[in-house]
């Protein structure tokens, strides 16, 4: 049985990043498509060899090799002999199309290790979450795809590689995945730093380079979108939402969600609540 699934979308048009489809080891069957498909696509190569045509050109993806497959190009690809197992996702947002231009990622590429298992790992999680939790699964895979995106720039732009290898790539993911576990808390500088294993100077360079924002205001943004989903799914009040996505001043995220969404949290919740 293949592990793939392509969630129902709904109000997860409203997210900035959202996936449209994941699939896990799954058994590659041939595909031809002259005029390419409509939603970027990555892939890793599990498992066999695959040989894919783009560009009027055919390579070879052996195992532990991941590509990348804009939207509307027009390609092919097949197993090279008998069985060949790869993970895919492929996804779209109004956050996600905007670093794609602005990141360049217009073209064919591919890459190897070291990022294939972290890549791998990050589509199975995914995965699991869509899988698992009908309510949250989307949102939780938003971010998810987030980190995704993160790692396929670090492979396709050489340059941006080569000063994460320079700088800790691990230990910058570690603190990604750090704030996305415990954005409920008191995170400090000092603390993300200190996991890191660099200064904080070091690791606000890091986050103006790939994010370009400062790491507290990316812990911002994701404890916003983290009280969003309390605001469509639940029924909790705001105050309790507040504190939940760590937020300790009720009023204080009241004004913070406005300068984000535009409007108030619980005009937030009228709007959009009732959508679902």
């Amino acid at each position: 049985m293949q592990k793939q699934i392509f969630p129902v979308i709904s109000i997860e048009k409203e997210l900035p990043f959202y996936v449209i489809g994941v699939g896990i080891e799954c058994w590659q069957f041939p595909i031809e498509r002259p005029s390419g498909y409509q939603y970027p696509q990555i892939f890793v190569s599990r498992k066999g060899e695959g040989i894919l045509t783009v560009n009027g050109k055919k390579l070879r993806l052996p195992e532990n090799t991941a590509f990348y497959i804009p939207a509307g190009m027009p390609h092919s690809y097949r197993a090279a002999e008998k069985d060949w197992y790869v993970d895919w996702m492929c996804f779209s947002g109004y956050e996600a199309l905007a670093l794609i231009k602005k990141w360049g990622l217009t073209s064919f590429a591919k890459l190897g290790n070291p990022l294939v298992d972290t890549m791998h790992d990050i589509m199975q999680k995914a995965y699991y979450e869509l899988k698992g939790d009908k309510i949250y699964g989307s949102s939780a895979a938003s971010g998810l795809l987030y980190m995704l995106m993160l790692e396929l720039r670090q492979g396709i732009d050489s340059r941006f590689s080569q000063s994460l290898a320079a700088t800790h790539t691990d230990s910058y993911s570690e603190v990604l995945r750090y704030i996305e576990d415990h954005y409920s808390e008191q995170i400090r500088l000092s603390d993300l730093a200190e996991l890191a294993g660099i200064t904080e100077q070091h690791l606000c360079r890091l986050f103006k380079t790939n994010l370009e924002m400062r790491p507290m205001e990316f812990i911002t943004r994701v404890r916003i979108m983290h009280a969003k989903e309390l605001l469509m799914f639940s029924e909790k009040p705001i105050s309790e939402i507040s504190a939940e996505s760590g937020f300790q001043d009720s009023s204080y995220f009241s004004v913070v969600f406005k300068k984000y969404e535009g409007m108030s949290p619980a005009e937030f919740r009228r709007t959009f609540a009732g959508a679902m």
